[in-house]
């Protein structure tokens, strides 16, 4: 039991190549099932905190299993995405490099004895990063599955509002992290 929220961590890991294999399929089916696979790695990843703390097990290795996996798996959505043309390649770029360069300001700030924590803006944005990528999948899904309703027509163009907030949300919080170690990034250059 005090295993589980690893396990989920190894979960959200070992289940991205069968996510990027079903993406590159590219026919309604498996984009569905990569769609569905998706959200069960975003709800293990809101589970796994939640029940690390609750049985009283954080460990830096947990830390760091979640810290990495859910990176792991929104870029292993969001390449094959581009690969395909579901996605410009600027828009997979700036979710990855801003994760490269948040991951980085706190790997140098751990090294300096600091610890910097996750904000509600990186939690949110990896909410609605996630819920971008799960529409856009099942945009390019269900034509192929069930041909286009008018509702499905009606609705064709939705994905782009949280493809627009996650966009905003991970400038946003990127801008966030860099600022609130301003102090920190200012002793690194007076150095």
């Amino acid at each position: 039991m005090r295993q589980i929220p690893n396990l989920l961590g190894v979960f959200r890991v070992l289940t991205t190549p069968i996510m990027v294999y079903w993406i590159l399929q590219g026919d309604g089916w498996s984009l569905l099932y990569a769609a569905v696979l998706l959200l069960a790695m975003a709800i293990s990843d809101i589970i796994d905190g939640n029940l690390a703390r609750r049985l009283g097990v954080v460990s830096p290795l947990g830390i760091f299993l979640d810290t990495i996996s859910d990176k792991i798996f929104v870029a292993g959505a969001l390449i094959p995405m581009v690969e395909l043309a579901m996605l410009p390649s600027w828009y997979a770029l700036v979710i990855i490099v801003r994760e490269f360069a948040v991951s980085g300001l706190r790997s140098y700030a751990a090294s300096q004895g600091v610890v910097i924590p996750a904000r509600s803006w990186g939690k949110q944005k990896l909410t609605f990063t996630v819920m971008a990528i799960i529409w856009i999948l099942v945009f390019y899904a269900l034509p192929q599955i069930v041909g286009s309703p008018w509702w499905f027509v009606w609705l064709s163009t939705w994905w782009l509002i949280p493809a627009g907030l996650a966009l905003v949300w991970t400038v946003g919080s990127g801008i966030e992290y860099f600022w609130n170690a301003r102090a920190l990034l200012a002793r690194a250059v007076s150095l």
